[in-house]
């Protein structure tokens, strides 16, 4: 492919509080194997309370291909339609502040969307977790990785090891005029905005297509606090998501609100010697076995597989709570409330 014949690629970026990942961010896309000239990387910025301005504009000096927007909502599906209005690329890449990239990211997925009939909307590929991780978020890439962590539910963890057309794939290579005819990202839903456009470019008539010859590295979540919160913000984009397009519902959605009621209702008749206090014992067990051997399929080493079982938990419990809040009217609009 010849210079000229390389379309040109908008990186659309809204960050908030992103300091610690985001020079290894942005030092990888200056690093693509890609003509430089036919890159532009938007930001917009969040009211972050840590150095993420500072570094922000700190490249947008250096660099000219890095341009900055104000997005004092911190709602990142407003941060990357603003970028989007601001955008001179036919493509647009969806990104985050907390992503590492191969070099040859864009190469590949850009000359995949490009060889593609027009039906094909995008191309993405799977997203890994970095080795330069701390423990909690070694644990949790290990969790998201097993059947018990939500690998049916979140199909943005799935590697696969052949291309095939998927209903959604995060950090994806899109074509603008499709994004834009669709109606952009949907500002109501702070999370899982990008699960939420490919339902409505599928229903457009589009696909969207899996690569594996290419990744990002995702840095997960290193606290368990940070764990809860960004769980409880995917239950509560999963209902909002399920009550705009019914047609999308799936029985697994609701597993997590399942294990919540289900371990209230056992404690409660525990507690009124309805059942045994063994019979909770033997469920507990139980849900800490298949945890392993889920942990097990992934990685054979005991301390994240250790790690791991108290992050299954903490996943349950908060897409639980999030998704149980979303299915409600007057509680479903409230996700912007967890914006860490």
């Amino acid at each position: 492919m010849y210079k000229e014949e390389y379309s040109k690629v908008t990186f659309i970026m809204p960050v908030l509080n992103e300091a610690k990942t985001l020079r290894q961010c942005l030092d990888a896309l200056l690093a693509l194997d890609y003509p430089a000239e036919k890159i532009e990387i938007l930001i917009a910025l969040g009211n972050s309370t840590d150095d993420t301005r500072a570094i922000a504009e700190e490249y947008a000096r250096k660099h000219q291909t890095i341009k900055l927007f104000e997005n004092p909502t911190g709602n990142t599906a407003i941060g990357r339609n603003i970028c989007i209005e601001h955008a001179t690329g036919e493509l647009l890449m969806n990104y985050s502040g907390h992503v590492i990239a191969e070099q040859n990211l864009l190469f590949v997925l850009v000359t995949k969307l490009l060889e593609l009939p027009d039906e094909i909307a995008a191309v993405g590929c799977s997203n890994v977790s970095p080795d330069e991780q701390n423990l909690i978020g070694k644990a949790t890439g290990v969790a998201f990785a097993g059947f018990m962590g939500g690998r049916n539910i979140f199909p943005q963890n799935e590697v696969f090891d052949d291309e095939r057309y998927v209903d959604h794939v995060s950090f994806a290579c899109y074509r603008r005029n499709v994004v834009e005819q669709v109606g952009n990202f949907d500002p109501a839903f702070w999370c899982g905005q990008d699960a939420e456009l490919d339902i409505r470019i599928y229903k457009a008539g589009y696909k969207i297509l899996y690569t594996p010859d290419t990744k990002v590295y995702h840095f997960k979540r290193s606290t368990t606090r940070g764990l809860f919160r960004q769980m409880y913000r995917y239950g509560l984009a999963r209902a909002r998501m399920v009550r705009k397009h019914p047609d999308t519902f799936r029985v697994v959605y609701t597993l997590g609100s399942a294990f919540v009621l289900g371990i209230i209702t056992i404690s409660a008749l525990t507690a009124l010697t309805v059942i045994p206090l063994w019979f909770g014992g033997a469920i507990a067990s139980l849900y800490v076995f298949l945890a392993v051997i889920s942990s097990f399929q992934v990685t054979k080493t005991p301390l994240l597989i250790l790690t791991s079982i108290p992050l299954y938990f903490i996943i349950h419990v908060a897409y639980g709570l999030g998704f149980l809040r979303g299915l409600s009217p007057a509680r479903a609009s409230k996700c912007k409330i967890f914006k860490g």
